[in-house]
């Protein structure tokens, strides 16, 4: 049983009570109670009384609802940090989803009439409530927001003039066309005109339909007498009513203004290409770092591309940054050679491309670790377990890939165990996620039961998690 030291610990991960004193936190741990979830156990059920507050310390639980088909439907999985049951108790409602632990599980549970006083003796546990009910909200109307918009969007950040984005978006625009045979837009922001010159078009038009299918977007004209942010929501929900895939290029764009920040609510995917010069590579841990303040990694990916794009480019040595590295390509083929009926991508550039739109909807990654032991700390060769967990997740998910990693942990029996560890981690879909995260779980055990493993380590989302 955890004891009163591990339940502050347990109490300091949490963001209701991490802003709190270690005195504050003695007395809430004092009144906490420990429980303990097996796989498959119920924690709480849909409809019943909401009469405790539970913050996960170890393992993960699913959040589900059970429909009037009588259907499941998973909503959310929680790991250790995460709370609930904090939105019942303020209503004194029955609880409005069942909770089930996916592997076993360490809950504190504190009574409703104890949280209840908490919040009277420590306002600051009153205020991390309303920031956390705050974000659940602005959650749920993104979720909403998006859920009403089908249509995919793909951001292309261009760092500087001669970055290649051009290039990158309209050929990113080719191929989904191509591979989805869905409706598909390309256009630039905040202006598209050097498309115009870009495929030499003579006759003005708003939108050019591109021999190989889908339509270039080379006029926002339209509402020039409105605020630049309602102009651009305005566009935005064009695009979206008429596209299903919407690609737009922002070219020398460095930085997150208040309009960018309406898009990247909507946005599925976000690329960074830059050249490799030490200007440019300043800047992308900045944008970066802005992109995420914006976007929930669960629902958009970020790749950043270095692009060669000039002969004095092709042997520049840079920091790695990047996802993908575009080698310099000296035949590369000019913007209107892409109407010729023989026009290909060069192949580095397709490849890429290729791998970006697979990742298209696979917003979650799962990591797998799997020792070099067996007992705890005798070292065997554990290949065939890396190859079984790599057929494993590509059967569910589409594909894995394994990596060698340096791993220390403690064993209750050996003290510290230093191995060698690989680590098999896929990309899914939500769908995927919800679908197939308990045979994983399942999966896990049957290997810490084969390896003789003490635990085993599993990462959703690049947070872990022990079985």
């Amino acid at each position: 049983m955890i004891d009163r030291i591990n339940k502050v610990e347990s109490l300091k991960q949490s963001s209701l009570f991490m802003s709190l004193p270690n005195e504050a936190l003695e007395k809430i741990a004092a009144k906490a109670k420990m429980r303990q979830f097996f796989p498959n156990e119920t924690v709480v059920w849909q409809g019943k009384a909401s009469d405790s507050l539970y913050l996960i310390i170890h393992g993960i639980v699913a959040v589900k609802k059970i429909t009037a088909s009588g259907q499941e439907q998973i909503f959310a999985y929680l790991m250790a940090g995460n709370t609930f049951g904090e939105v019942g108790i303020l209503e004194n409602q029955p609880r409005s989803a069942t909770v089930s632990a996916l592997s076993d599980v360490d809950v504190l549970v504190i009574q409703r009439d104890d949280f209840i006083q908490m919040m009277y003796d420590y306002p600051q546990i009153g205020i991390g409530l309303c920031k956390m009910l705050g974000k659940y909200l602005v959650e749920s109307n993104r979720r909403q927001a998006r859920a009403s918009k089908k249509a995919r969007l793909i951001l292309v950040f261009s760092l500087t003039p001669n970055a290649g984005g051009t290039n990158i978006g309209n050929s990113l625009a080719r191929i989904l066309h191509a591979q989805t045979k869905q409706t598909t837009v390309y256009t630039e922001y905040p202006t598209p005109q050097n498309l115009i010159s870009d495929l030499n078009i003579r006759k003005r038009t708003k939108i050019y339909k591109h021999n190989a299918g889908y339509d270039i977007l080379l006029s926002q004209d339209e509402n020039t007498d409105l605020p630049l942010s309602a102009r651009l929501t305005l566009f935005l929900d064009s695009m979206m009513s008429d596209y299903e895939n919407i690609i737009i290029t922002l070219k020398n764009q460095t930085y997150i203004d208040e309009n960018l920040s309406m898009l990247l609510e909507f946005v599925n995917q976000i690329i960074i290409v830059a050249p490799p010069l030490e200007e440019a590579m300043h800047l992308v841990p900045k944008l970066q770092k802005q992109i995420r303040d914006h976007v929930r990694t669960d629902e958009a990916t970020i790749f950043t591309i270095i692009n060669r794009c000039s002969p004095e480019h092709e042997k520049t040595k840079i920091k790695d940054y990047s996802d993908f590295d575009v080698p310099y390509l000296p035949d590369l083929p000019l913007l209107v050679d892409s109407e010729d009926a023989n026009y290909k991508i060069p192949r580095p550039i397709e490849e890429m491309l290729a791998s970006i739109i697979d990742r298209l909807e696979r917003t979650h990654q799962i990591g797998v670790f799997i020792p070099s032991t067996i007992s705890v700390d005798k070292p065997i060769d554990t290949t065939k377990y890396v190859e079984q967990t790599l057929k494993f997740l590509a059967e569910r998910f589409g594909g894995a890939t394994s990596k060698e990693a340096k791993g220390v942990w403690n064993s209750k029996t050996s003290g510290l165990v230093d191995e060698k560890v690989y680590v098999v981690h896929t990309y899914v879909t939500q769908k995927d996620m919800n679908k197939y995260l308990d045979e994983v779980v399942d999966y896990i055990k049957m290997l810490k039961v084969e390896l003789q493993q003490e635990a085993m380590a599993l990462e959703i989302d690049k947070k872990m998690t022990i079985i």
